[in-house]
């Protein structure tokens, strides 16, 4: 039977997973450079070994509790349909594998734009698989109304 594996991280009060496959790197936070008329969830960019990097609050992308940074906290480099993209979360936990049958994909979970890629069941517990597509996708007009 085929498996699926996850990087599960806490942002704010939540837990959330990232396919593994996904996964280029995860960093301490370091210094951001800003960037201009950024969206609200745009913390600002990184040079990662020679490639720009935009790094994003999950919490704000989320529309969750805002917290201030931490040196303790991590970024999250995914690659996302070609394009490297890190998203600050409070802790790295685990890395976890689950059966195919214990994944699932619901139209429940929203539409184009959601976060939410599916969901896998560890156990009793039930962890939110994230889809880090919608930072890159929306349009400009789009940033203001990521405000919470």
């Amino acid at each position: 039977m085929a498996e699926r594996t996850f990087v599960q991280f806490q942002a704010g009060q939540s837990v959330y997973g990232l396919p593994v496959t996904s996964v280029i790197e995860i960093i301490r936070l370091v210094a951001l450079a800003p960037v201009p008329d950024p969206a609200p969830d745009l913390l600002g960019m990184i040079n990662l070994r020679g490639r720009v990097i935009p790094v994003f609050d999950l919490c704000r992308s989320l529309h969750a509790e805002q917290r201030p940074l931490s040196l303790r906290m991590y970024i999250v480099i995914a690659d996302v349909g070609g394009e490297a993209l890190g998203v600050v979360v409070d802790d790295v936990l685990d890395v976890v594998s689950v059966h195919d049958d214990e994944f699932q994909v619901s139209r429940a979970l929203g539409g184009a734009n959601t976060f939410a890629a599916g969901i896998a069941r560890i156990g009793a517990e039930m962890l939110t698989i994230l889809n880090f597509a919608p930072l890159l996708d929306r349009a400009p007009s789009d940033a203001g109304a990521a405000e919470p």
